[in-house]
């Protein structure tokens, strides 16, 4: 079997960001059914952050559901965390909460798609 084209996107792109949910912009999953890699990258942290990132689906671009296991181990520090999953609808986005006391977190998330 030969590689299969991966395709990527940065789905939040670095920033700094405070308390309260953060959801990227929706990614076209060509194929649908596609193993799904999100890895996120925290380049600088204050307060007493914590950082939790997973994966939504949909079959429309307007309706959301969580995939099961997709989340990311929390990140409370500068660092790294992948997640993989597979999807079955036809775009996936990444959404991130940032708690803690008085947190600030830089980070960016990015996605892999990689067709069945």
């Amino acid at each position: 079997m030969g590689l299969r084209p991966v395709s990527g996107d940065v789905a939040l792109p670095l920033a700094a960001r405070t308390t309260g949910t953060h959801t990227g912009s929706p990614v076209t999953a060509a194929g649908y059914a596609a193993d799904v890699v999100l890895t996120v990258h925290c380049t600088a942290a204050s307060g007493t952050p914590t950082l939790d990132c997973s994966l939504e689906e949909s079959g429309n671009g307007t309706d959301w559901t969580a995939v099961p296991g997709s989340g990311t181990a929390q990140l409370t520090g500068v660092g790294n965390r992948i997640a993989a999953a597979t999807i079955t609808r036809p775009y996936v986005r990444v959404t991130s909460t940032v708690a803690g006391t008085t947190p600030s977190v830089t980070y960016r998330a990015v996605l892999l798609v990689v067709p069945e």
